[in-house]
């Protein structure tokens, strides 16, 4: 016997049909309006044990709900299963990922940055202990995830050269897979960086554009105080065909519709629109060091109107989305044993928002870990299925409680811990069902094209 999964989420769409969304499998799928009222007796028709009585086309649908899970086992609890499969992946070590910052130096002075005018640089010595930690697991890891990040990872492409090269070496005699990516400013990823990121197995960079130009330049100056944005787009325009950029907006109350529009058209001028993904990020004082701009700081609920309205921007003027909800079983690497942040002093964090903070440090690269440590209880103790709220959402798959730094540094409680998703979902998903179709168009027209 089967059962409708409790994470489905159905809305109608344009010419008769609807967007089918399960949070659970991260399935998508269009469903006519004919289909949709077949689904819609599902509970009746399982209940009266009917199932041989559907005709073809109905046992075919039925086929595809199992596909997609959106039916499952009527002896399946979905939360039961989603909980296990959080607790293999939090406390499984099969798998390593590794934030590291060879330093925390930056040549910008981002009137936001929560890291202040940090500095230090990766030694000798504490990169031979960073490949000593590694090497220590390399035997039981199948897979090995680095995440390069600052301040200004570029600032020391010769250590990330090292490590990289160590890393592959290890990958290749113990058999686990490499994988890497990077946060920069993209201020000094010339096309001889590129190059260099791309021999380093680098597949994707996040980058960051806070509005046009004229905005941006001003929101995020070289430290000498000259503009930065012409030489990032630039950069850009290289890059796009060699390795995955996404560019991330950092979004404040002073953003309008007209500053995004801005941006895009910019984009499109650099002819790159086609070639890079673009998201928005909610600005947040995450730490006091950046409590100066909490007053121009949405709210999450807020934030995710707003983000509609963008996304839309993009869909108008062409742009791809990549934006998806995606399931997960963590939040993010504070509730996993195997994840950690490395500073430039190889001292160990379990969040963005604490590195450099002396006090929140879970360990020492050179130290065995100890999971006793305050701080990594702290963010790591949490589970969403001990908070009655979650554990009843039918968003849970793709929010799990929340980021943890939220609920235990900064006290925030009910809806200003959910995603934006909780806010947002159905007209994301109709945004995202209408740019697949755009995809779809481009690619009939470059087929034609290449046949003429």
């Amino acid at each position: 016997m089967s059962k409708l999964s409790r994470f489905n989420h159905f809305q109608p769409w344009r010419d008769g049909y609807y967007i089918a969304y399960n949070a659970m499998s991260g399935a998508v799928a269009l469903m006519t309006n004919e289909n949709y009222e077949v689904y819609k007796k599902i509970p009746e028709i399982l209940a009266s044990n009917n199932q041989p009585d559907l005709s073809d086309e109905e046992k075919e649908l039925f086929k595809q709900l199992e596909y997609g899970r959106f039916l499952c086992d009527d002896d399946l609890d979905e939360v039961e299963a989603l909980q296990f499969r959080q607790n293999m992946d939090r406390y499984g070590q099969a798998s390593m990922g590794l934030i590291l910052a060879p330093t925390l130096a930056c040549n910008m002075a981002c009137e936001y940055c929560y890291e202040a005018n940090k500095k230090g640089r990766l030694s000798s010595q504490l990169v031979e202990k960073i490949v000593e930690f590694v090497e220590e697991r390399a035997p039981h890891l199948a897979g090995l995830d680095v995440s390069w990040y600052g301040g200004e990872p570029l600032l020391a492409m010769d250590i990330i050269d090292d490590l990289t090269a160590t890393f592959l070496d290890l990958a290749e005699e113990y058999k686990f897979k490499y994988g890497s990516s990077m946060i920069s400013n993209g201020y000094l990823m010339t096309p001889e960086v590129t190059d260099r990121l791309v021999k380093n197995q680098v597949k994707t960079i996040q980058l960051t554009l806070d509005g046009p130009g004229r905005i941006h330049n001003k929101k995020r100056p070289l430290k000498n105080g000259k503009p930065s944005f012409e030489t990032i787009l630039k950069n850009i325009q290289y890059a796009a065909d060699k390795i995955g950029v996404g560019i991330r907006v950092n979004v404040d109350k002073s953003f309008t519709n007209d500053i995004i529009k801005e941006l895009l058209q910019e984009l499109i001028d650099a002819g790159v629109h086609d070639k890079v993904g673009v998201y928005f990020g909610q600005l947040e004082a995450s730490t006091q060091v950046c409590s100066n701009i909490s007053e121009s700081c949405y709210e999450t609920a807020d934030f995710s109107k707003i983000e509609i309205d963008y996304y839309r921007l993009l869909l108008e003027y062409g742009f791809r989305i990549d934006r998806l909800p995606q399931p997960m079983s963590t939040f993010c690497m504070a509730q996993v044993i195997s994840s950690f942040l490395i500073d430039p002093d190889g001292d160990l964090y379990k969040c963005f928002n604490h590195v450099g903070d002396k006090d929140k440090i879970v360990g020492n690269i050179g130290a065995e870990i100890n999971y006793q440590n305050p701080n990594f209880k702290h963010l790591f103790n949490f589970s969403p299925f001990q908070d009655e709220t979650c554990s009843s959402c039918n968003f849970l798959p793709i929010c799990m409680g929340g980021c943890p730094s939220r609920r235990a540094d900064r006290g925030l409680t009910g809806e200003q811990l959910c995603d934006s998703w909780r806010h947002n979902l159905e007209p994301m998903l109709e945004i995202i069902a209408l740019s697949r179709q755009q995809e779809m168009q481009r690619q009939k027209e470059a087929a034609v094209a290449a046949k003429e």
